[in-house]
């Protein structure tokens, strides 16, 4: 890009901007300015979000700066800039990144996996850096088994969740991360190719691509992302969040779990914390015809959008098609259909999520409150009509949260000061309200009424925050509720 060129689209970006502030302001109500101030470094960006970037190659040692020593992230095989956008016709302008991570077995030979054709995926990423920022980070969450990487287009989609702003948390002041988990487009949500039989049954969890869809492409993203978020703006978050609903917010418990010093809060949505187990309630079908049940999976995800009720048999045809597989790869590693539920036995601890592993949380949300430092918190909720992840997922997990002082490591006030769990009332899986009645009279789009980011920032500087709650939520205050609360709701399991 030649100087003309460049001072061109500097002065074209800096006249555009001229009335952005006038216009956020209207349109958000000053929002924005009062609660999230931003800073304007469209100047930097002009400078930084070059085209020049494109095809660049990192090495893996780049990212040592953010990995942390006492939850150390697991290793790249380097990383690539594949493309650079500046966009000014947005409200804020922004640069938007698009890149991949490589892996780190050998010419992407997964020396776990049998198949000699098989390679393994790279993690596909988009980072999203506002000319207007105000200094935090957002990592989103995928849904399924990894949404389609297009932060712009999540963004609007959290936006329906959470309100945040006009045109999505993704189109507002933070700077956000979105990555595929290295299993691809969100279409084959429901056929995860990412599976592949291993040499023995065992090594199907070692696998790396199966690694990064459980936990590994988490922090790898957050890694590089924080790592060219520093080299457009010159520095680091003053806060990183990550927020997900299902897979996405069964990632957000992940991230929290496993990396607790690399994040200061999260937003979980319907976590299938307890995903193999939910896979196992599924009965495996005989045949599958994939084309069919992905056609299937899609009309029913476009259907719940518009507030339809979606059969069951199409849900179940469609996770059928993911027992299938499984148990596809259970046999082709030399077990038998009894070897599906060993399978997912043997996935469990790379994709669950069991509240023990909150531990290290607790212990460093409490350690930066003693030292007089912001606080780390989590906010989970779920519907009570979820038609795809039971409420009994998010219900027992909370429920076994509060009982974690058994174990003497955490007190019971150190939860309460930390957690905030809402159970709303006839929600289904983040897309509509079940309950007819609002439906007839317009209450069910794909909001909750409720700005969970703006909430999660300001009770993690503020203990004493105003609490925010979705609409209908059951319990307006977010402490967990008592298990004969969540029994009456359905979302504990009867003894």
């Amino acid at each position: 890009m030649n100087k003309t060129t460049n001072s061109g689209l500097r002065e074209t970006w800096r006249s555009r901007l001229l009335l952005r502030p006038i216009f956020v302001a209207m349109a958000c109500g000053g929002f924005i300015a009062s609660a999230h101030a931003a800073s304007d470094i469209s100047g930097t960006l002009v400078r930084t979000c070059s085209n020049q970037l494109n095809g660049t190659q990192y090495g893996d040692a780049l990212l040592d700066d953010f990995r942390g020593t006492r939850f150390p992230s697991p290793r790249t095989g380097g990383f690539t800039v594949t493309s650079v956008e500046q966009v000014w016709l947005a409200l804020p302008a922004y640069c938007l990144i698009k890149g991949t991570i490589q892996p780190t077995s050998p010419d992407r030979v997964d020396p776990a996996v049998k198949d000699p054709s098989y390679r393994v995926p790279d993690i596909n990423y988009q980072i999203y850096v506002p000319a207007q920022w105000n200094g935090k980070f957002v990592q989103l969450g995928g849904g399924g088994f990894a949404w389609k990487t297009d932060v712009v287009a999540n963004g609007i989609q959290t936006n329906l969740q959470y309100s945040p702003s006009l045109q999505g948390i993704a189109l507002s002041n933070y700077a956000v991360i979105l990555s595929d988990a290295g299993a691809g487009d969100s279409g084959k949500s429901f056929n995860p190719d990412f599976v592949r039989p291993g040499r023995k049954l065992g090594e199907v969890a070692k696998q790396e691509m199966v690694k990064n869809f459980g936990q590994d492409s988490i922090k790898k993203s957050l890694d590089v992302g924080l790592y060219l978020l520093k080299k457009l703006t010159g520095s680091k978050p003053t806060d990183t969040y990550f927020v997900g609903i299902s897979t996405g917010g069964r990632q957000a418990l992940k991230a929290m779990a496993n990396w607790p010093d690399a994040y200061d809060g999260i937003v979980a949505g319907a976590p299938p914390v307890d995903e193999t187990n939910l896979l196992k309630s599924i009965e495996v079908p005989a045949v599958v015809n994939d084309w069919v049940v992905n056609w299937g999976s899609a009309s029913a995800m476009i259907t719940s959008l518009f507030g339809q009720e979606v059969s069951q048999q199409t849900l179940s045809d469609g996770l059928g098609a993911v027992s299938r597989h499984l148990a596809d790869v259970a046999i082709e590693s030399g077990a038998d259909y009894d070897g599906y539920n060993r399978l997912l036995d043997v996935l469990a601890p790379v994709w669950n999520v069991q509240p023990r592993e909150l531990l290290p949380f607790f212990d460093a949300a409490a350690s930066q409150k003693k030292a007089g430092a912001k606080g780390k918190k989590i906010i989970v909720y779920q519907g009570t009509s979820d038609f795809l992840v039971p409420c009994t997922q998010a219900g027992e997990f909370v429920s076994k949260l509060a009982a974690l002082p058994s174990g003497g490591r955490v007190t019971s006030g150190e939860i309460k000061a930390s957690v905030r769990a809402y159970f709303i009332e006839d929600y289904s899986h983040g897309f509509y309200n079940t309950n007819t009645l609002l439906r007839r009279i317009g209450l069910t789009p794909l909001q909750l009424a409720w700005n969970a980011v703006a909430d999660l920032d300001n009770w993690v500087h503020d203990d004493q925050a105003r609490v925010g709650a979705p609409s209908l939520a059951r319990n307006a205050t977010g402490e967990i509720p008592s298990n004969q609360a969540l029994n009456a709701w359905k979302c504990i399991a009867s003894p």
